[in-house]
């Protein structure tokens, strides 16, 4: 064609050109982001269920870390419950020991001074046992919010041996339903008494729950034996807890693995396939240059006919 007015294969070559560097800049686009939806490569409905995916997978992996921070706090408890148990089944043994009518007074005596101490390091236990900041080892029920519509709750009992319940023991660790009163009394179903008592002669200083009569002996050992089956049943409690939420976290996992490769599937770059985009392209815009530069030469071959 001999006419210069409309040079229309440098037009198309143009265009080819713009249409190529447009899918190179969305191409370049995804490999630098990682991702198939964004600025420039917008595509509307996929971007969408992306970040649904996305957000929901964060929100179920923060949930992950609530359930996995209220089970340190059970395994803190169930930790130290054991513990408090074995000190339990000591101070059986001591008002078993001290209960004998045929253990002398001093030997009374130095029995109670060590049921003493291990009294006065039970309570301590259960009141400054902390987790972040908040004591529990005192009856506070935990709450475990997993991002999802239905919180988990977890009944916690009070392992406190000087607390109780009035007819039901509920939510208590010992099972206590009366207030301990003096001289290890109350009944076998009463809380322990920690009030001190100061020394009178002979006797030396105690508590309220106390070996150093047989009769006092007696009625503490009472306590312990009605105690301790409850007791060990909340420890047991606190482990069937720590079972369960080890399932909850797995199944939770579970879910934010899942939800986490949607996302990935749906606006995720796969670099195989832009990387070969990219190459083809490059050779396309390569090509597209030349056969423009071409197109533009022709309008000079008309001169030829005006010499």
């Amino acid at each position: 064609m001999s006419t210069i007015n409309y040079n229309i294969a440098a037009n198309i070559a143009a265009n080819n050109l713009n249409r190529n560097e447009r899918l190179l800049d969305q191409t370049m686009g995804k490999l630098s982001s990682g991702q198939q939806v964004g600025v420039g490569h917008n595509a509307p409905g996929t971007l969408g269920l992306y970040n649904r995916l996305k957000t929901e997978g964060s929100t179920v992996r923060t949930g992950l870390d609530s359930i996995n921070n209220a089970l340190a706090q059970l395994k803190l408890v169930e930790s130290t419950a054991m513990t408090m148990q074995s000190m339990m089944v000591r101070m059986q043994e001591l008002s078993t020991l001290a209960a004998n009518a045929a253990t002398i007074t001093s030997d009374r005596y130095a029995l109670d001074a060590e049921f003493g101490m291990i009294l006065t390091e039970l309570v301590r236990l259960t009141n400054d046992t902390q987790f972040n900041s908040a004591n529990v080892m005192q009856g506070t029920d935990i709450t475990v919010f997993t991002g999802e519509a239905t919180a988990i709750t977890v009944t916690m009992d009070d392992f406190r041996i000087t607390n109780f319940v009035a007819t039901t023991g509920l939510e208590i660790a010992t099972g206590a339903l009366v207030v301990g009163s003096e001289n290890s009394g109350g009944g076998a179903t009463a809380a322990m008494n920690i009030t001190v008592v100061a020394a009178a002669g002979a006797v030396p200083a105690t508590k309220q729950e106390n070996l150093t009569t047989s009769a006092n002996a007696t009625a503490t050992r009472a306590k312990l034996v009605n105690m301790l089956p409850n007791f060990s049943e909340a420890v047991s409690r606190v482990g069937g807890y720590v079972n369960a939420l080890e399932f909850a976290a797995e199944a939770q996992a579970g879910k934010a693995v899942a939800l986490e490769a949607g996302a990935s599937q749906v606006g995720d770059t796969d670099y195989a396939v832009e990387t070969a985009i990219l190459a083809s392209s490059q050779v396309v815009s390569q090509a597209a240059t030349a056969i423009l530069a071409q197109a533009n030469a022709r309008a000079s071959t008309v001169l030829t006919l005006l010499k």
